[in-house]
């Protein structure tokens, strides 16, 4: 190939041996044709050139419109300076057109430089300056230095550019320093009546935990445990045989509880009841001696995917105000929005892969951030993310185990301890055995008058003072002379007391007393 310095030296010899040969030709010609007019010397005419001139690039090309004469380009303006990790690679410039486009139309624009390989690349469009800007997707060709793009409307077009291992960083950081949210002000639970409900046998324990408040009392319809969360976040609590309560309290501002707890499946059933912060659910418990009934609060997988998700939410709001997109959506609605996607609640509770994918891909988003869905995408179609979001979930899961807390309402067997013994009375005898079983004599002056046989239950009471309910279950009737009124019948009901050494039975009307106080039922 030919260089530069060789073609300069021949040019150099040419104009020398031109100049050489026309000197020549003037001397001659003064000195052998003096009467001759003189002639100017001819040089050779250059013949012209076949190389075409270089055209200056344009900065912003349309390419293959049918009425290119009706587009017009303007001149360059400052590109839009973002921040938070992009940054601008080419100037803005206004596209005009004689009326709509006919047609979508492709559009070139020129970078002021290569960019990198693997270089996120994004265009800014705005209809007008006072419209907000729109973040559409790009092609970069091989050389790196031209992005194209159809669009569908003229108006100021630029480019930006990502560094992305800096926003990656960025949102890394974001995700881990995500703050926690607040606990309820109030998350205490409070009953009535605790001590009639611990009557009947009835007791309650609960695991050392402080994931709920609660309690057990009587609201004088029958027995309630009532149970209160005290965490920031939701908590599952599954009563089985139990119906699921609506339920009642404040829950702390700023957080979509309701679309939390759709999300994951709240409501009763054998899901159990998704308790939000500071609320409180009042079961009723009814159990039958001998029965137990375990409540239980637990954090399950599908509830640490929306903590893990809420946490998602608030790091990809950040870095679309950090990117400067006006309108960017808050926290809390992208975090509402995103639980409100089907194929985000089908992916609750699965890896993080799966979270992404289903909460967080192109097609969430292109809905959800439509002006800015397409800056998100290097962020979240990156490992480190994926990385980032998997830690997350191992850690709220390492967390997990403490948050379970059990709550045990039983009610043992009735013993009838303080009722067993022999009680009696002027020709009158009573004996409950230790199973609650009663037989109870009334005689006159001749011999054995009724004979009853009863059983006990639900005894209640403590000390001197006791109870139970009395089925009768024989009547034998010996002398009916001696007894007035309506005689008892098996079936009937009614209440067994003793109180200070002398028993009340429901079915005859008199008393039976203990040794003690025997001069109490004298008559």
């Amino acid at each position: 190939m030919e260089t530069d310095m060789g073609a300069h030296r021949r040019r150099a010899t040419t104009w020398r041996v031109l100049v050489g040969a026309t000197t020549a030709a003037l001397v001659l010609g003064g000195c052998g044709a003096t009467d001759a007019e003189p002639q100017a010397a001819e040089l050779p005419a250059a013949a012209p050139s076949t190389t075409p001139a270089a055209e200056e690039e344009q900065a912003v090309e349309i390419v293959g419109a049918p009425d290119p004469e009706a587009f017009s380009v303007g001149d360059p303006q400052s590109a839009p300076e973002p921040g938070g990790g992009l940054y601008p690679v080419s100037d803005v410039h206004r596209i005009s057109h004689d009326g709509p486009l006919a047609a979508p139309t492709l559009v070139r624009v020129a970078l002021d430089n290569a960019v990198p390989r693997g270089t996120p690349v994004v265009v800014v469009s705005r209809a007008a300056p006072d419209q907000p800007w729109t973040y559409l997707e790009g092609d970069l060709d091989a050389g790196r230095r031209h992005v194209e793009l159809i669009v569908s409307q003229v108006g100021d077009i630029g480019v930006l550019a990502m560094d992305r291992r800096a926003v990656l960083d960025a949102v890394r950081e974001d995700l881990a320093d995500v703050p926690a949210l607040p606990a309820p002000e109030t998350a205490t639970a409070s009953c009535v009546g605790s001590k009639a409900a611990r009557e009947d046998g009835y007791g309650a324990r609960s695991w050392k935990r402080s994931t709920l408040a609660w309690c057990f009392g009587d609201v004088g319809e029958g027995r309630t445990l009532r149970l209160t969360n005290t965490r920031s976040v939701p908590v599952r609590v599954s009563v089985p045989g139990v119906e699921a309560p609506a339920t009642t309290g404040s829950t702390t501002e700023g957080t979509p509880w309701d679309a939390w707890s759709a999300a994951v499946g709240g409501g009763g059933g054998a899901g159990g009841t998704w308790l939000a912060p500071g609320r409180t659910a009042s079961y009723d418990v009814e159990l039958d001696p001998g029965s137990t009934l375990l409540a239980t609060a637990t954090d399950d997988a599908r509830g640490r995917s929306v903590q893990a998700l809420r946490s998602l939410a608030t790091t990809l709001s950040a870095r679309l105000r950090a990117f400067g997109v006006e309108g960017a959506p808050t926290a809390r609605k992208l975090f509402a929005d995103l639980l409100g996607e089907r194929s985000c609640t089908r992916a609750l509770g699965k890896d993080a892969v799966a979270l992404l994918e289903g909460c967080a891909g192109e097609g969430a988003l292109g809905t959800l951030v439509p002006a800015s869905g397409v800056l998100l995408a290097p962020v979240l179609d990156a490992p480190v993310l994926r990385g980032a979001l998997t830690e997350e979930l191992g850690r709220l899961a390492e967390r997990a185990a403490g948050v379970e807390q059990r709550i045990e309402v039983s009610r043992d067997e009735p013993t009838f301890e303080g009722l067993v013994g022999a009680y009696r009375g002027p020709r009158r005898s009573l004996v409950v055995g230790e199973t609650g079983l009663v037989t109870e004599r009334l005689a006159g002056p001749k011999g054995p008058v009724i004979d009853l046989t009863y059983q006990l239950a639900d005894a209640t009471g403590t000390g001197a003072k006791r109870g139970a309910t009395a089925t009768l279950t024989a009547v034998e009737v010996t002398d009916r002379t001696m007894i007035s009124g309506t005689l008892p019948v098996v079936g009937m009901t009614g209440r067994f007391a003793l109180d200070a050494g002398v028993v009340t039975p429901p079915f005859l009307g008199t008393t039976y007393c203990t040794a003690e106080a025997a001069k109490r039922c004298a008559g």
